[in-house]
């Protein structure tokens, strides 16, 4: 998939643009707070309906504007689409090809975007619910089943926990919800652990290439049950879980074990990386994973996603930056943020569409290549 354009009206510090894109590499130039990550943001939330920053809806609208207004225009083998998203202070519409959708599974996913931003350098140290966001986003955007069962579970989470808050809880209710959450979870856990285990194929050549020296990555899934194939096993371990964990629930009042509790861990050669690794390794597996993210959404969907990196250069020496650009695959539209000309190899010049970003405005440098 490729960008072609992108049109923003009161998002950030947009009050209108149209952003034009090539379909190989693409590089926003700019100072810092012209509004480079900002426009990197559009295209993550046309993807997911989140921001990468985290941010509300209303934190995105312009200061004194009552609603934003993102589209895009995208091309793949098959043609062209247009994805669209207004966002007011009474509700949110997502469109395609014009057609508002009626459930986010429905959308989420057919513009794929892939971000690396420093934010994620947060991602070893932060707390677990962070890094079952990153696994919930990116599979929501593969699988639609994955989004179905995760809204499943939640729901039911929220009706169980609203029960076990009951000055007298209804045992038989609770049991019945237990039961009901048994399949939802089977289907997230299965899903959870193959991603990790495909992004364990690629991960540690990538960051081998980016770093020049060796090392294993290995992610390891930290579930609430033991994995197993068979479907029948895993949803008996599960129910073995809840039962086991039933009176401490009573107890506290709340759900203590399921799949809003696991995690992932991230080692390099197995020793942790959030106590192991310095702050230059962990940017290199972060940027590691995001490849590893992005050849395996090439393999499971037929096409690569957008990849969308921001401030990546500027922490990176002039062997490192080269590696990453010759690590880019071909078929890869890629966004990139710098602040400036000189972080650029000059042989990407001719190669890449220059984009000057100032004041939430975009024009194309003079000097970079017209191709779109």
């Amino acid at each position: 998939m490729r960008i072609r354009k992108v049109r923003l009206i009161g998002f950030r510090n947009y009050e209108e643009a149209i952003v034009g894109f090539r379909p190989g590499l693409n590089i926003l130039i700019g100072n810092n707070g012209q509004g480079k990550t900002n426009l990197l943001e559009s295209v993550y939330f046309l993807s997911t309906t989140k921001s990468h920053r985290r941010a509300s809806d209303e934190e995105m609208m312009m200061n004194g504007k009552e609603y934003f207004q993102l589209d895009c225009i995208t091309e793949n083998d098959d043609g062209s689409s247009r994805f669209s998203a207004v966002i007011h202070k009474k509700g949110k519409t997502f469109c395609v090809r014009g057609e508002p959708v009626k459930k986010m599974s429905d959308y989420v996913g057919k513009l794929n975007a892939v971000i690396f931003s420093p934010l994620d350098m947060g991602m070893f140290d932060s707390s677990p619910t962070d890094r079952r966001r990153f696994l919930d986003i990116e599979l929501g955007k593969m699988s639609k089943i994955y989004i179905t069962f995760l809204n499943q579970y939640s729901n039911l989470l929220k009706n169980r926990n609203i029960a076990l808050k009951k000055e007298v809880p209804d045992r038989v209710l609770i049991d019945a919800i237990s039961e009901q959450m048994v399949g939802p979870q089977t289907e997230i856990i299965r899903q959870r652990y193959h991603f990790i285990q495909q992004l364990n194929r690629t991960v540690s050549e990538y960051y081998r290439k980016l770093s020049g020296t060796g090392g294993k990555i290995t992610l390891a899934y930290e579930s609430m049950v033991a994995y197993h194939a068979d479907d029948s096993i895993l949803r008996g371990l599960i129910q073995n879980r809840i039962a086991n964990t039933l009176e401490r629930d009573l107890i506290t009042r709340m759900t203590n074990t399921g799949i809003q509790r696991e995690d992932m861990e991230f080692f390099l050669d197995g020793h942790p990386v959030k106590a192991y690794a310095s702050q230059g390794q962990k940017r290199m597996i972060v940027i590691a994973l995001k490849l590893s993210l992005v050849n395996l959404i090439k393999e499971r969907t037929g096409e690569y996603p957008v990849l969308l990196l921001d401030d990546v250069l500027s922490e990176l020496d002039e062997s490192r930056r080269n590696a990453l650009i010759e690590l880019l695959p071909e078929g890869v539209q890629t966004i990139i943020t710098a602040t400036e000309k000189e972080a650029i190899d000059p042989r990407l010049w001719n190669k890449a569409k220059i984009i000057k970003i100032e004041k939430g405005s975009a024009a194309e440098w003079m000097n970079s290549t017209t191709s779109n």
